[in-house]
Formats: structure tokens, sequence, C-alpha cells
């Protein structure tokens, strides 16, 4: 693999990306693998995007224990359970452990 690009999270995928896009190795997934994602999981990413969008900014542009902040630390805690889950799935299913 040439040196500044990252692979895809999914075993044997040989598809990578540009590392100064924001890429690391293992932490994102291609095109084809992304498409995997069940119905269910891809109205999740939706909902939490609509979340995003809803409440922009980072948690710490908001004051400490102010609802701000709590509201935006708790989508973006979701949002990377989501993003572990359905890493999780994409890759299960492209292995063919589960369909």
């Amino acid at each position: 693999m040439k040196p500044g690009r990252a692979r895809c999270a999914v075993p044997f995928c040989r598809i990578t990306a540009p590392t100064e896009d924001g890429f690391v190795d293992g932490g994102f997934l291609c095109r084809r693998h992304w498409a995997l994602r069940p119905p269910a999981m891809r109205a999740e990413w939706r909902e939490n995007a609509r979340l995003y969008r809803r409440n922009p900014g980072s948690f710490w542009d908001h004051p400490p224990g102010s609802a701000g902040r709590l509201v935006r630390l708790a989508i973006k805690r979701e949002h990377d359970a989501l993003w572990e889950r359905t890493r999780a799935t994409c890759i299960e299913i492209a292995m063919g452990v589960t369909a």
C-alpha cells in the first residue's frame, strides 16, 4: 500500500482513501461496503444527521453544564456508537457472517 493512504475497515478490501482528507487506516468504509447497511441502520443515520443539523456546533462551544452542551454531547456519543455498530455490521455482511 502506498504511504499516505488509509484502508477500508473491511478485511481484504483493497480500496484506500487519502489520509490528508482525514481518513485513518481501518476507520472508514468504502462506498461499496457503506452501501451494505440495512435499511433500519440507514434510517438511524438519517435521524442522527437531522439531530446534528438542528443542534449545530461542537459541544465544547457551549458553556459547561448547559442544556445545549448536554444535548450536543449526547448526539456525539450516539453518533460514535452508531458508527461502531455500522462498521461491525458492514464487516459482518461483507465477510458473510450474517445476512
